[in-house]
C-alpha cells in the first residue's frame, strides 16, 4: 500500500522512513530505491508516474519516494500559467494512486504539520493510502529523550548543565543528537560552562524568549538574554531583525486571534506562497498573544522601530540603545 508520511520532527520521519523501506524491500539500494522531489525545476510528474507504473527489472519490489510535497498543503499560490498545469499534475498521481502498480511502492513526504486535512487531495489520498503523521515530541518526552540519549554516550552531566542543554536544543532530536555527539569527544564529565562554551543557543528560539521576556515585563531576564547574545558577538541590528520578525507574526496571529479565528485558520492565513507555518510554532505563538493585546504589541513594535531608525542614523549607540528599547518596553 502506498504511504503519505508526514510530521515536523526530521529524526523521527527518517526513522519511519528507514523501517518502511525495510519492510518493502528489505536491503535499500539504488535498484529499489528511487528518490524525487516535488519542488525541484526539474521535477515532471508524468516522468515520475511512468517510472512508477513500469515493472522493475532489478529487484521484485520498488520504492518511490517523493518528497517536499507542498501541493498538500494549503494551495500554494502559483502564477497564473503554472497554475493549470500543477492541478493537472495532481489529478494525475489522483488517477495513479487509485489504480497503483502492485510492484510499487510511492512513499509521498512532508516534513511540516501543516497539512490541509479539508483539501480534496488529502481526503483522496487517504482513501488509497496508509497515512502516518509523526508528531514532535513534547517537552516532557524530550526530555526523557535526552536523559536516554545522554545514557548512550556514557556521558555525566550536573543538573546545571542538563537545564541548560534542554533550553539550547529547542526540542529537536536530530539537533540534540548531534551536540550529544559532540559533547562526547569533548569529554565524559560535561558542566554548565562546557555547554555554554560548545552549545550553541538557537537565534529564532533566543528572540522569541526575549519577546516573551518583554510583554511579560520581565526587565532581569530580558536583559540577560541580551547580554548572553554580546558574548556571541551578535549584531544589535541584525538581533532586531529577528525581533522584529517575532512581534510582526506575533501580531498577526493576536489580530487573528482577536477576530475569531482558530489555529488552523490561522495557520492558512499566515501560509504564504511555499512560506508554511507549523502547527507548533502557530502554538506557541497563540500562547504567548493571549499574555497581551494588539495595541501593546504594536507599541512595543513602534519603540523598536524609533531604536532601529535612531541607531542606523548614528544617533545611539546600538548596544547601549537597545538597552534602552527593553527599559522602555518591558514598562
Amino acid at each position: 500500500m502506498n504511504v503519505l508520511l508526514y510530521g515536523s520532527e526530521p529524526f523521527l520521519i527518517n526513522k519511519s522512513l528507514q523501517e518502511l523501506l525495510k519492510n518493502r524491500v528489505g536491503e535499500v539500494s539504488q535498484m529499489n530505491t528511487i528518490y524525487y522531489d516535488f519542488t525541484s525545476p526539474s521535477f515532471s510528474m508524468t516522468s515520475f508516474l511512468e517510472e512508477a507504473d513500469t515493472m522493475s527489472f532489478f529487484s521484485e519490489h520498488k520504492v518511490m519516494i517523493l518528497q517536499n510535497c507542498v501541493f498538500l498543503t494549503r494551495a500554494v499560490k502559483d502564477k497564473e500559467k503554472n497554475k493549470e498545469k500543477n492541478e493537472l499534475d495532481i489529478k494525475k498521481l489522483e488517477a495513479y494512486l487509485a489504480k497503483p502498480h502492485d510492484q510499487t511502492t510511492l512513499i509521498m513526504m512532508y516534513e511540516d504539520d501543516n497539512i490541509d486535512t479539508i483539501k480534496l487531495t488529502f481526503k483522496k489520498i487517504k482513501e488509497t493510502c496508509e497515512v502516518i503523521h509523526i508528531n514532535k515530541l513534547n517537552p516532557d518526552q524530550f526530555r526523557l529523550f535526552l536523559q536516554d540519549l545522554i545514557k548512550e554516550r556514557q556521558l555525566r552531566v550536573t543538573s546545571e548543565a542538563f537545564n541548560e542543554l534542554i533550553k539550547r536544543l529547542d526540542d529537536n532530536m536530530s539537533v540534540a543528537i548531534h551536540e550529544c555527539d559532540k559533547l562526547q569527544l569533548f569529554g565524559q564529565n560535561i558542566t554548565y560552562d562546557d555547554v555554554v562554551a560548545l552549545v550553541s543557543r538557537p537565534l529564532d528560539s533566543e528572540a522569541f524568549h526575549l519577546v516573551n521576556a518583554i510583554l511579560d515585563k520581565r526587565l532581569a531576564e530580558a536583559l540577560n538574554i541580551w547580554n548572553d547574545m554580546i558574548i556571541l558577538n551578535m549584531d544589535a541590528l541584525a538581533f532586531i531583525g529577528l525581533i522584529a520578525s517575532q512581534l510582526r507574526i506575533l501580531y498577526q496571529v493576536s489580530s487573528l486571534n482577536d477576530a475569531g479565528k482558530h489555529r488552523e485558520e490561522i495557520i492558512n492565513e499566515l501560509s504564504v506562497g511555499t512560506t508554511q507555518m507549523n502547527v507548533y510554532r502557530v502554538s506557541r505563538l497563540l500562547n504567548l498573544a493571549r499574555m497581551t493585546t494588539s495595541k501593546r504589541l504594536l507599541q512595543v513594535l513602534n519603540a523598536l522601530a524609533e531604536y532601529d531608525q535612531k541607531s542606523k542614523t548614528g544617533l545611539v549607540d546600538k548596544r547601549f540603545g537597545f538597552e534602552l528599547f527593553l527599559i522602555e518596553a518591558t514598562r
